[in-house]
């Protein structure tokens, strides 16, 4: 006799939800280009501050890849983790994301400062022009924060450690100032902190079918 399996996947993301979500990456895609455009036509005589962080520490150029590697590890333990066991609450992780890059939009405009390692791009072609805060630390905050403890204990651990890589590796690597860790960190609690419990961000969650009530992972569950 065969046994039909049960399938471990949750409820489906709402489609309604998804593509807000989806829009609103979109738009901080767009945002994100345009403030670099800004930074680099009006701006091209950056200054580079000193940095007490790298002046204590080792300079060590190969540590940028440890970083890359730590993000994208991060990102696709991450994706495995909401796919399999909240999957209703995609969409919800992507706003959250994609609020973050607007606000880092218009936040890394109001005081341009030269890229920390130089000249060049930091890993790959595409260079990223906007300094504070680092929106790849906030992103690996985010995804700690996002992670059930009581779903994936462990993953939750495995990606605070990558996130402490991240910044480690940035510092040792130069690709972003001590203060642009900072205020990735803070930007990351704000957004999450928000979306939790303020109301700056209701009318994207009303546009997204969001409900009062609160969900297993501790945030208001998606209408269907």
């Amino acid at each position: 006799m065969v046994v039909a399996r049960k399938s471990r996947l949750g409820p489906l993301p709402s489609p309604r939800a998804l593509v807000v979500s989806l829009l609103l990456l979109l738009a901080s895609g767009v945002a994100s280009l345009a403030g670099n455009r800004l930074i680099i036509t009006q701006f091209p005589d950056r200054p580079r501050p000193r940095d007490a962080l790298f002046e204590l520490l080792p300079y060590v150029s190969d540590a940028r890849y440890l970083t890359a590697f730590a993000l994208a590890a991060a990102f696709a333990l991450f994706a495995v983790y909401a796919i399999r066991r909240v999957p209703a609450e995609i969409p919800r992780f992507v706003a959250v994301f994609a609020i973050m890059y607007l606000l880092r939009a218009a936040i890394m405009v109001l005081t341009p400062l030269a890229s920390a390692h130089g000249e060049g791009p930091f890993v790959f072609t595409l260079a990223q022009y906007g300094m504070f805060p680092s929106g790849h630390t906030a992103a690996a905050v985010l995804l700690v924060l996002y992670t059930d403890r009581a779903l994936a204990p462990r993953l939750k651990v495995v990606l605070a450690t990558l996130a402490v890589t991240v910044t480690v590796g940035f510092l040792l690597s130069h690709g972003h100032y001590s203060i642009d860790l900072v205020g990735g960190f803070l930007l990351a609690y704000f957004v999450e902190r928000e979306w939790a419990g303020g109301s700056l961000f209701g009318p994207v969650k009303r546009t997204m079918g969001c409900r009062p009530q609160a969900s297993a992972v501790g945030m208001p569950p998606l209408g269907a």
